[in-house]
Parts: structure tokens; sequence; C-alpha cells
């Protein structure tokens, strides 16, 4: 299996969206859908940074060369220590949904021109 393939198979156990994962890391749809088609077969540092913050239980070890089990053992976490973390998504979400929905506005003004 190649690294597209792990990559994809990640996503569908994570029932995961390629445009979810974009929304929830920041990392660009279509850097992704690069990665997904096989077209990049070797992922820049960002993807690489934005799985180990937003996913730290994936095994990096298994999606990039193949070895290992596709999840490490569970890193514990207090309750607050996830309450705090998802806080923190829910508010980079909010501000990615404000930002496309400013960018879509603009967008629209500029054609009306």
């Amino acid at each position: 299996m190649i690294i597209s393939e792990r990559f994809e198979q990640f996503l569908g156990i994570k029932r995961i969206s390629q445009r979810d994962f974009s929304e929830i890391t920041g990392f660009p749809a279509y850097s992704l859908s690069k990665i997904i088609t096989g077209r990049t077969q070797i992922p820049k540092i960002d993807l690489i940074i934005a799985l180990m913050q937003y996913f730290p239980e994936l095994n990096l070890r298994w999606l990039l060369i193949g070895e290992g089990e596709m999840f490490q053992a569970p890193i514990e976490e207090t309750n607050s220590e996830l309450v705090i973390r998802n806080e923190k998504l829910q508010v980079e979400i909010s501000k990615l949904r404000n930002d496309l929905i400013l960018a879509k506005d603009k967008i629209i003004e500029l054609l009306e021109k």
C-alpha cells in the first residue's frame, strides 16, 4: 500500500472528509487532494505538523513508510485537556468559516462590479 492509500484509509477510519480535514487542520484542500490522488508522493512538513497536532494518535511511521499499526498507543489526556483542545479546535474552525464567508462576500462584490 502506498502513502496515498494509507492516508485515505486513515481518513476513512476517522470518518473525516478531505474538506473536514482541511477545516480542522488548516492544511490546503488542493495539497491534500494531490496526496490522496498520488500526485504528491512525499508530504510536506506542514502536513506532518498538522497530523501531529490534530491527530496525535496517528502513527506517522505507518503513514509515511507503512511500518507498524495505524494508531499508536493512546496518549493519556485528562478530561480538562480534552475539553480545552476541543474548544480551541472549535474556535479555529469558527475563524476559518468566518474567513471563508468574508472571502466569498469579497469575491461576490468584485464580480458585481
